[in-house]
């Protein structure tokens, strides 16, 4: 199940995109940075890409459920 490349990215985007969204992870960082500019549009790019990571996820899993079987 690993080797398919689509779970993996699925399963990328869906963790970085929760980890930014759901926690401090990005408020920390871009801070880190000096980019604390650009905190108040986290969610703008965090929430559509934790979502767009798990319908890819959940497609690739499927896929991969169906070719199995």
């Amino acid at each position: 199940m690993l080797r398919d490349r689509w779970f993996l990215i699925g399963l990328g985007a869906a963790v970085i995109g929760g980890l930014c969204c759901f926690t401090l992870v990005a408020v920390s960082g871009l801070t880190a940075l000096g980019l604390a500019t650009f905190v108040g549009w986290i969610d703008v790019v965090a929430m559509p890409l934790f979502l767009i990571g798990v319908v890819i996820l959940v497609a690739s899993f499927i896929r991969l459920r169906q070719s199995k079987a």
